[in-house]
């Protein structure tokens, strides 16, 4: 970042008064109440006299970085989304998938590091980009951190992937023993359901749920195509399949399947999931979701839309995808509603976080 002193129009402040402010806190580093003490003004006085300075001109600040392209792009992302905050990893076009994946799992575990401190709660879900992400997350000794299983298992995934091997690589990174959810993430009738969430050991990897404070998952998507590691690995049958895409399913997120609006489809199968609940996913401070292709964009707005996710983590063409397709939607909404504006989050409104 630099800064340059540059005299502008008139101003109620002399500008020699304002370029000694600006020498001594840009050019010098004084802190605020420093300059105040020199010059015998209250350090509110100062922050005033900068402020001016800034607003006329007299001192203009540019940052020089070579991320300020995806720096502008995550403001644009978070500002279609309703995002705390996002994570946009630059990616030429002719990259492999693969390559596109690495990429934007190590932006995404260096925020992630940033993002980790003492105490915390760290619930995690399954999926090769999860995966991806931990693998590049730098080891460390936290052992006052707590990694517990969101979602309930998978028998068909690669092991990899699958939710209990994701889990006790996080807690292996952060040097702590991993929660684990000792249950499949479907099974089949909603009664088994029941009892097993009767099991001791399920329900207390359900108490830490409460406390999460940070929850990380992969998105996955219907349409345009299949980008699943859910529906990948043949967990959920072509009867349900058909149905959830009767229903309008675009995406899988938590293993829950959402619809455009980010409402939740509950075909047969939704009664048959076993993973974090809805209102418990609500409160959690930060729910981080992470996708990469710009298949997935329908799916991640979704996800959004749905406040299943309140951070995000993606490629800069998914994120440029996203962006064109909130904007489009936008535009529909106010075509089809002459005279009123859109709703920022149609899927609250309509109800989503009611269920479950």
């Amino acid at each position: 970042m630099s800064s340059s002193c540059s005299y502008g129009a008139a101003i109620s402040t002399s500008l020699k008064l304002l370029a000694k402010v600006c020498h001594y806190y840009y050019r010098d580093q004084l802190t605020m109440a420093q300059i105040g003490t020199r010059l015998g003004f209250s350090r509110h006085k100062v922050g005033r006299l900068l402020k001016e300075a800034v607003e006329n001109s007299v001192v203009r600040i540019e940052i020089r970085t070579p991320f300020t392209q995806e720096t502008e792009l995550e403001q644009r992302l978070e500002a279609a989304l309703g995002l705390k905050t996002s994570v946009v990893a630059e990616v030429e076009e002719d990259l492999s998938d693969d390559e596109v994946k690495k990429r934007t799992c190590a932006a995404g575990a260096e925020f992630l590091d940033a993002l980790i401190t003492s105490d915390e709660t760290i619930g995690i879900g399954w999926g090769s980009t999860t995966f991806e992400l931990v693998n590049q997350l730098a080891p460390r000794q936290l052992h006052d951190v707590t990694v517990v299983q969101v979602t309930g298992g998978n028998k068909w995934l690669s092991l990899q992937f699958d939710c209990q091997e994701v889990t006790r690589r996080l807690a292996g990174k952060l040097g702590v023993d991993p929660v684990l959810l000792h249950a499949p993430g479907i099974v089949d009738k909603q009664e088994t359901k029941e009892l097993l969430l009767r099991e001791s050991a399920i329900f207390d990897t359900f108490r830490h749920f409460e406390s999460i404070d940070i929850a990380i998952v992969g998105i996955g998507s219907l349409v345009p195509i299949q980008s699943s590691t859910l529906l990948a690995s043949g967990y959920i049958s072509d009867e349900d399949l058909a149905a959830l895409k009767a229903a309008g399913a675009v995406g899988d997120v938590f293993s829950y399947f959402i619809d455009a609006e980010g409402r939740l489809v509950r075909t047969d199968l939704y009664d048959r999931l076993i993973t974090i609940g809805i209102k418990q996913l609500r409160r959690v401070p930060t729910s981080l979701g992470i996708a990469t292709g710009v298949a997935k964009a329908r799916a991640v707005l979704a996800a959004a839309r749905g406040k299943f996710i309140n951070t995000l983590i993606v490629d800069s063409a998914l994120a440029k995808a996203v962006i064109k397709a909130a904007e489009a939607d936008g535009t529909n909404r106010a075509r089809a509603r002459p005279g009123r504006d859109a709703p920022a989050h149609p899927a609250s409104e309509r109800g989503v976080w009611e269920a479950g």
